[in-house]
């Protein structure tokens, strides 16, 4: 036997199982329309009058909203099937029968032509504008059967256009906005959902329904908002679905109490009267359901920050333990490197044999010594942004501080021909990491040489203060302009021209400034283009 298909399914692309879905989607949306229209029948007070409560219409647009696979010539033919099918087997005349259809399929062809450019998240209402997005669809619906339905009522009860339309219109817009919302977001309840049910979160519930009870109870025209609070309550605290059941079940006790006779707001029972209650019942029920889908936003906006935020973290930690790595694979290599060349430019084993060779190994070294500082800096930065410098603050004299740090920069100052001068006063004894504050010292007095001309002078000076101490250390080079003085302090930033950024990376500021910070204090940059720059940070003194 051949396994190719047959002549029939390449002609019509049909199989039974294709069949069968085409049936199903062309037959499901007649079936629930017959069963919800028959349910709205049975509850007419009398078989003249229009139901108490209809909602047909809402289920036929929330599954055409839904499953838009539904949406098909055949879905909709069946949909008009089911009402017609609804209103002869409750024996309404024919006349009656084709009215009230037309006026049914008018509003959920509005309502679907307005809901159905929604995007998906604002049909199951989980953005801030899901509501308007409700409001505008349901308001469309309803406008349209009011349109329709003033024809069917004045020609049927002999009633006014106006008074038709009103009725229609408030009818058909309370019944979407009691339905709709819990039609388009209703889900299956998962294992977590029941998990997290707790005598906390059954509060809000209970005070929903007391509320409710508490209507015919206590009567009178506030009792239409004995169930607000809680219904509030429920829109903090469940989801939007949740929120939605329960207002649907206060809209439809209401309405149902409400045209049954057993209101218990102690109205006159004209149809003004009725219509303006009915809509009174509907906007009310508006506030937890706009509620619930705002707060259902804010919290996946809220999620979405945390996981971005976490992302942000693990990343930053990535990219720390990686400077750390590599800063630490580089440095022992840099100081093989730095270590030959010195003992070749000392000549230690004899001659080189020629002077260019003292110049070669004279720019591997200063090379060298410049990618240590380089990778010593990007170490120190990796430790900061990981968390990983523990400081161990100590007493320790300042002036020795400073030496010490001048000690190690001075090579520098007599290769730059630059001065360096500490002014005389008062250098108190100051609580610090020692090696840290050296490090920022020694950072920002070589920005400093490196940043003066020939024959300048670098000035370290302090101020006393009862807690803490300030030093400032002072140049008289270019200065920097106030625009790129904002711009410093962060990693591989720099000032000035091309040519002198060259001789750093803008990570030793960057660096002392994260220092200072962890010793409670601040490192600033106050600068004059053509006078020069100072640094100043303050220290916590032993006290």
């Amino acid at each position: 036997m051949s396994a190719e298909p047959s002549a029939f399914a390449r002609l019509g692309g049909f199989s039974s199982t294709g069949i069968a879905t085409v049936l199903l989607r062309g037959t499901v949306p007649g079936l629930l329309v017959l069963m919800t229209a028959l349910a709205g029948t049975c509850l007419r007070s009398h078989a003249e009058s229009l139901s108490v409560f209809w909602a047909a219409n809402a289920v036929l647009l929330a599954l055409m909203l839904r499953r838009r696979d539904f949406s098909t010539p055949l879905g909709w033919a069946s949909a008009v099937a089911g009402f017609l099918v609804a209103d002869a087997w409750a024996g309404t005349a024919p006349l009656r029968i084709l009215l009230l259809t037309t006026a049914n399929l008018t509003g959920v062809t509005a309502g679907y032509l307005v809901l159905r450019r929604a995007e998906r998240d604002d049909l199951t209402l989980r953005t801030i504008a899901s509501a308007l997005h409700l409001v505008a669809g349901t308001a469309a619906a309803a406008i349209a059967a009011g349109l329709a339905g003033a024809v069917a009522h004045r020609a049927l009860f002999g009633s006014p256009l106006s008074e038709g339309f009103a009725y229609w219109f408030v009818t058909e817009f309370a019944n979407y906005i009691a339905l709709l919302p819990v039609l388009l977001t209703v889900t299956p309840p998962s294992r977590a959902d029941l998990r997290g049910i707790s005598p906390t979160r059954i509060m809000p519930l209970l005070t929903t329904l007391a509320g409710l009870l508490l209507e015919p109870v206590i009567g009178g025209p506030g009792a239409l908002a004995f169930a607000v609070p809680g219904l509030l309550w429920c829109a903090l605290t469940y989801s939007v679905a949740a929120t939605a059941f329960l207002t649907c079940l206060f809209a439809i006790w209401t309405f149902l109490t409400l045209t049954m006779g057993l209101s218990p707001f102690n109205i006159a029972a004209t149809e003004h009267d009725l219509i303006s209650l009915r809509l009174g019942v509907t906007l009310v029920a508006l506030a937890p359901i706009t509620v619930a889908t705002v707060m259902s936003a804010r919290n996946a906006m809220l999620r979405e920050a945390a996981a971005a935020r976490a992302a942000a973290e693990a990343a930053m930690a990535s990219r720390s333990l990686l400077l750390a790595t590599m800063t630490h694979e580089l440095r022992s290599p840099l100081g093989a490197m730095i270590g030959l060349a010195e003992v070749m430019s000392r000549q230690c084993h004899g001659p080189l044999g020629d002077a260019r060779y003292l110049e070669y190994v004279g720019s591997i070294a200063d090379s060298g010594r410049h990618l240590n500082v380089l990778v010593t800096d990007l170490l120190d930065t990796a430790k900061v942004e990981a968390g990983r410098i523990e400081l161990t603050p100590e007493p320790v004299s300042s002036r020795r501080l400073v030496d010490q740090a001048l000690c190690l920069v001075r090579g520098l100052a007599m290769d730059a021909r630059v001065s360096l001068t500490v002014v005389p006063g008062d250098w108190p004894d100051v609580h610090v990491d020692a090696r840290a504050i050296k490090q920022v010292l020694i950072n920002l007095t070589s920005n400093a040489i490196k940043f003066s001309p020939k024959g300048a002078t670098v000035t370290i000076a302090a101020e006393s203060g009862p807690a803490r101490m300030t030093i400032r250390i002072s140049d008289s080079g270019r200065g920097i302009a106030p625009d790129e003085l904002r711009q410093l302090g962060r990693a591989w930033t720099q000032a000035g021209e091309a040519a002198s950024r060259r001789r750093g990376s803008g990570l030793g500021l960057a660096l002392s400034m994260q220092l200072v910070a962890q010793h409670g204090g601040r490192l600033r940059l106050e600068s004059t283009p053509g006078v020069g720059t100072i640094a100043v940070f303050d220290l916590p003194r032993d006290v």
